[in-house]
Order: structure tokens, then sequence, then C-alpha cells
């Protein structure tokens, strides 16, 4: 999710019509249990990551650099690194407390993963155009053709659109009520519904309007659940499960506590700063582990650790489960006002491809390079700290500069 820190600014984060559409409902029917079959074309492929773990002094060079930032950042307690240098290795190692006063950071892990999960949903949604289920210039008005009723403004949005950032639909974090709720009683469970009618009490853009949206997530998420009659918890976890990973999962909506072990999640002064400019007090420290992520959903519900976080990134964020010819129109980003963006996933420029995320309490980043190999991944447990852990990236990876706008 891309939360009240856009809200600082940066608004750190920071999938396609039916063959017959008026079929649909058939198209569900034809087989929603089985895994979307290959369009038939080769898959894409990207650099593997290196398996040879990193000598001993580039790996203490790295904790050096860890604990340096670590220092310098007083309000975070914990700090997940996760580093594959093609020319020297690959290290991971946690630093810090995954609970403050409690258990120190293991490597082992689960934290949450904000806006990351993007790209998981906008991969399930790419896998139904794979299998033929699906076109990228689907509407809303034909997959969902409720929303489209309600929402006449909307109902010619297509699925391009939306999983690239260029749907003219705000995000529900910009209207204030979601936050506002979720800070007011954080054990209430969001609907998908609830996040997209937010969205759209503010004015819209013209469909093809680039600008960051997590609605849009949460409406693809609605059409994989309409397509496949699966709740997106459940097809998420499947993308994850068949990318390799076996520590990453969306959980149902009333679920909010992740396996063990796992880091807490704070909000320190900066992120209440940030959630108080819309009307959201949180007292500096709280601790918001057992809060609802159900508003983040398939747009920033899951959770992961370290090691998944790599094998994902190995997977160019999922778009080796796609065939080349798909995958190539994912990797095609174009530039926004929220930077260059491709079907759920970032550009940013050296061959560099992946995502940034943000969930109350947790920040993350999955950084891939495409012609490469390299990769970076982080998690830290704490609302406003991702620049901790990209002090680490950079330097180990100066060609990364782009993530940050430069």
């Amino acid at each position: 999710m891309r939360t009240p820190r856009a809200l600082r600014a940066v608004a750190l984060g920071m999938a396609v019509g039916l063959l017959a559409v008026t079929a649909a409902s058939s198209v569900i029917a034809a087989d929603p249990s089985a895994a979307p079959a290959s369009s038939g074309s080769a898959v894409w492929r990207g650099p593997k990551l290196i398996t040879t773990p990193m000598p001993t002094a580039d790996a203490a060079a790295i904790d050096k650099l860890a604990q340096d930032a670590l220092a310098q950042s007083p309000d975070l307690p914990g700090l997940w690194i996760g580093v594959w240098d093609p020319a020297k290795g690959f290290y991971t190692q946690a630093y810090g407390e995954a609970v403050k006063g409690g258990a120190k950071a293991t490597i082992d892990d689960h934290g949450r993963i904000g806006s990351v999960t993007k790209t998981f949903t906008v991969v399930a949604v790419l896998e139904q155009v794979a299998a033929g289920r699906l076109k990228l210039d689907s509407t809303i008005e034909e997959i969902l053709p409720d929303l489209a009723t309600k929402y006449p403004a909307i109902k010619s949005i297509t699925v391009d659109q939306l999983a690239g950032m260029r749907s003219g639909i705000q995000d529900y974090g910009n209207t204030g009520i979601v936050i506002k709720g979720v800070v007011a009683d954080p054990a209430k469970v969001w609907t998908a519904d609830d996040l997209i009618d937010a969205a759209l009490t503010l004015p819209l853009s013209a469909p093809g309007t680039g600008g960051y949206s997590t609605t849009n997530t949460i409406i693809l998420g609605k059409m994989l659940e309409r397509l496949t009659g699966k709740p997106i918890d459940q097809i998420l976890t499947a993308v994850a499960k068949r990318a390799g990973l076996t520590q990453s999962a969306l959980q149902a909506p009333e679920v909010t506590k992740i396996p063990e072990p796992a880091s807490h999640g704070y909000v320190a002064a900066a992120g209440a700063k940030d959630l108080g400019e819309i009307g959201a007090t949180v007292i500096p420290g709280t601790d918001v582990t057992d809060w609802t992520v159900s508003w983040g959903q398939a747009g920033g519900g899951m959770y992961s650790t370290i090691a998944d976080l790599g094998t994902w990134a190995g997977t160019g964020l999922g778009t080796s489960l796609l065939p080349a010819d798909l995958a190539a129109k994912r990797l095609a980003a174009q530039q926004t006002p929220a930077g260059n963006y491709g079907l759920g996933i970032d550009d940013w420029g050296q061959g560099w491809v992946g995502h940034t995320g943000q969930i109350i309490g947790w920040e993350s980043v999955v950084a891939y390079n495409t012609k490469t190999g390299a990769a970076f991944v982080a998690i830290v447990n704490e609302t406003g700290s991702f620049l901790t852990a990209m002090a680490v990236g950079l330097q180990v990876f100066p060609d990364l500069k782009g993530l940050m706008g430069r």
C-alpha cells in the first residue's frame, strides 16, 4: 500500500475482456480451480540469481552498512536485508529487533510487504490473459457489470489501464476515509466495495490518465474473484506457491496474525505526524501488529520473508510465470506521474524493475535487474523507515538510484 507516507510526498509503495464477454458466467464455470494454462509460447526468463554464498569479508561490509543505517534510525526496531550480487554472491541478514524490547530480528521472520502485493495480483490477472480467459482491453463493464452500473463513469476503463496505473481513478488512501477509519477502529474488516466506494468519492480523470492508485488493484482483485469463483486471498497465495515461495501469503480479511516467527509493526513519530495530517491520531511508538490489513487486500495485504522476497525477485516479480510475449507487455513501462510503470511493476532504469510496499507498521522493497540478475530486497518494521533500507541498497547497487527518482 501507499499509505499516508504519500502523506509524505513520495507515496512510497509503494493484472485483462473475456474472449466472449457475454459468456462470462460460462467462463467462470469452465475450470476455476485449475492453474491457468500457458498460451503455448515460451515463458519469459531473466538472469538467474547467484546461488553462491557471499564471502565473509563482503558480508561483513554489508553488515556494517546495515548496522550504521540502523544506528542512525532510532525509531526503527528491525531491518531485514537480502543481496544477490552476481560478482560477489548472495547474503541475507536481519538486524535489530523483531519486537521492541523482545525478540531479536532473524532472517526467518515474517513481515508485511504492502504494495509488493500488487505484483502478485497483476501476475494472477496476466495468467488469466495467458489462459485465454481475459483480455487486456476488457472493460470494467464487461467483467464487473454491477460495479459499472453503480459507477457508470468508470465502465470503459480497461484491465490494461488498471494494471498500468492509468485508469484515472484516485487512490482511496487520498480520501482520508479509509485511513482514519482504520485508526479509529483497527479491528474493522474492510471489504473491497468499501475501498472502491471511498475512492469514488473523489473526482475522476479521463481513462488513460496516469496516477498511482491502489484502487486499481482492488478492482483487479474483484475481477479475479469473478473469473475464478475464489477469494482473492486464495488466488494470490496460489501465485506465490507457483513461483516457489513457501512463506508468503495473503490471508483472509478477518485474519490479523501472521505466522511465527514474525516481526511486530510500529508507527513512530514521523508516521504519526503524517497520519495526523489527515486527522488520524496515533501515539508515536504504537504497536500496530494486530491492526486489520483488510484495507490492503489485493493492493497491499500480503506477508513474506526475506528469502521468499529474494525468490520472487528472481522470477522478475512473477514475470517468469508468463509467456514471453505477455511478459514483454508487462515490462514495457510507460511514464506516469508516479514514475515509469509497467503492468504491476516499476521500471527504475539501468535494467532494474521491482516494487516498493508500505502498510501501516511495515515497509518493503523488491528490486531485480533484468540485465544482470542482481537483486536487493528489504523489510523494515516501522512506518516511515524505508529510506534506512535504501541507504544500504544504494551503496551496494549504486545504479538502483532510479528507485529514488534520481
